[in-house]
């Protein structure tokens, strides 16, 4: 006789409640949806948030809080008396409890979820969870959820003492959202970058260098937020509502599109080397280059002035993001498991627009530097609406050695991310090669273009200062700077684009099925396992079928 996982849970229910005529029907039906929702809900939420909140760590940290906030409300009103009655004296409160919130919501809470998701991978637990159905992102989105509750307890226990210094006088409301806002926004990408980097280190030896990166990036973003926050509560806001509603969407967005960014990044270092690692990431980082485009087209309703300083700020943010990604989709291993080749498209129109999201470093390759390409003509188009805006003033650069630059840069980046696939290819006939390699790779090919023809031209002119010559065009330097200024030749110009077409289009011309893998039919037995584990609830292994628990009773 077979027994449906949800007649599975009410036998369990009805043994838990006893079934007795003393439970009215109203709480048995609570309890019942009790269970089905905490059910739904994330396992590894649950189980994070309790050992967080019976940890030494969140009691000593939160005691501290209550104590530091405590104490500033006693001190810094005797501090201020008797002026507190009759002058605004809501900053100098609001400086004491930010500092007192930020340490916990910006340092403590980030290198918590760090060392949570480090210890997890340390004592093999990680492995554990790897056999129920629980993905990778669900894990990694139940350390930050975990993380996000933590901070609405540390915010929820100062926010007395924000209510006490806003009647305080001399800060408004609006000012005070924005400040909280900042906090939370700061707090829970901060956590997001530190998870990111507990998979990094799997090592005992190199775990100690990570952390000590983890607590300069806290600490650079912990002060970075601060002085931001500081000068907010002493000068107020000096924006308009435009410019503020502008900064308010474009943090969101922006934080909101990184954070996922690096969630997927964080994923995909739990996920197994035989499954897809890459279209998520890839997916992710089209969605922010699409929020940042938006973001500096936005700008534009701003002024000449603000809108100027965004658009360069993003898009050099963007280049430096996609050569980064580049580099590593050039490092990724080129087998393709039948796993992976099974959840290929099928269709034509699926081929051609979707391959490119497929793992491999043929298809990586081309998705950044196509991506890369739209970045650029969507900025210059973005840059030339800014010229012709009214208060538009002269900014000494002429629109179109930009466009000229924009085409050289794309050039030496297809050089050098060919040479880091053929280096990377090199290297993986003897090691095994991690993807973050790719970046030092870029890194010193790009430096030895650069370094070995101006080191050969000062040594053949005694070490003397020399004109640009055509021997230097793969010193893209030197390139890139007169091209800014207008001063490039021809010749040279024509020259490196036609290295960089030749090595873009060889590159496909030469690797046929690489570029585009074949897909394989999907095994019956895969289907119905499939299907099978698609009727278990979240959480629940396949050991464990009936979804009862180590509580629970055999049906």
């Amino acid at each position: 006789m077979s027994v449906t996982v949800d007649e599975a849970r009410d036998a369990n229910l009805a043994a838990i409640l006893g079934e007795s005529e003393a439970a009215p029907k109203w709480l048995r039906m609570v309890d019942k949806v009790a269970i089905r929702c905490g059910d739904a809900i994330n396992p590894i939420l649950v189980k994070e948030t309790r050992q967080a909140l019976k940890s030494r760590q969140f009691v000593v940290t939160f005691s501290l809080l209550l104590f530091a906030s405590l104490a500033w409300t006693i001190a810094g009103s005797l501090l201020m008396m008797p002026q507190i009655y009759f002058v605004p004296s809501a900053p100098n409160m609001l400086i004491g409890y930010y500092l007192a919130l930020a340490v916990p919501m910006l340092l403590v809470v980030p290198l918590a979820a760090y060392r949570s998701l480090e210890g997890e991978i340390d004592d093999g637990t990680l492995e554990l969870l790897s056999v129920t159905s629980l993905s990778p992102r669900q894990i990694v989105l139940g350390k930050i959820g975990s993380a996000a509750l933590q901070m609405m307890l540390y915010f929820v226990a100062l926010f007395p003492c924000v209510a006490y210094a806003y009647t305080l006088r001399g800060v408004d409301l609006p000012t005070l959202a924005i400040l909280m806002g900042l906090l939370v926004v700061v707090g829970l990408t901060m956590t997001v970058v530190a998870v990111f980097f507990a998979p990094m280190a799997r090592a005992r030896s190199s775990q100690v260098s990570t952390l000590l990166v983890v607590m300069a990036i806290l600490l650079g973003g912990e002060f970075a937020a601060g002085s931001i926050a500081i000068n907010l509560i002493q000068s107020g806001n000096p924006l308009s509502a435009l410019q503020t509603g502008f900064l308010v969407v474009s943090t969101v967005l922006f934080a909101g599109t990184i954070a996922m960014v690096f969630l997927m990044a964080t994923a995909a270092q739990l996920i197994p080397e035989s499954e897809n690692r890459s279209t998520a990431i890839r997916v992710s980082l089209l969605i922010h280059q699409a929020a940042v485009i938006g973001i500096a087209a936005f700008s534009l309703t701003l002024g000449f002035d603000i809108a100027l300083g965004t658009i360069w700020s993003l898009t050099a943010h963007l280049v430096l993001t996609w050569v980064a990604a580049g580099a590593m989709m050039a490092a990724e291993a080129p087998t393709m498991t039948p796993r992976i080749r099974r959840e290929l498209p099928g269709t034509f129109l699926g081929r051609l627009f979707l391959i490119w999201f497929t793992p491999g470093p043929a298809t990586g390759l081309v998705f950044a530097v196509t991506n890369l390409i739209v970045l650029l003509v969507a900025m210059d188009g973005i840059y030339g609406r800014l010229l012709q805006l009214p208060d538009a003033s002269y900014v000494g650069i002429n629109p179109n050695s930009i466009r000229s630059t924009i085409v050289l840069f794309v050039a030496y980046l297809c050089i050098g991310l060919v040479g880091v696939r053929l280096i990377i290819a090199a290297l993986r006939l003897r090691n095994t090669v991690r993807v973050g390699v790719g970046m030092a790779a870029l890194a010193v090919m790009l430096l030895l273009l650069a370094l070995v023809p101006y080191s050969i031209g000062m040594h053949l002119n005694d070490y003397r200062s020399y004109p640009y010559s055509l021997w230097q065009v793969t010193n893209w330097v030197w390139t890139l700077d007169m091209s800014i200024d207008d001063t490039l030749p021809f010749e040279a110009r024509w020259i490196v684009m036609a290295l960089g077409g030749f090595a873009f289009f060889g590159h496909l011309l030469l690797l046929g099925r690489t570029v585009l893998p074949q897909r394989l039919i999907t095994p019956k037995r895969v289907l119905e396992e499939r299907r099978r584990l698609q009727k278990l609830p979240l959480g629940t292994s396949s050991n464990d079928p009936l979804g009862l628990g180590t509580g629970g009773k055999a049906v």
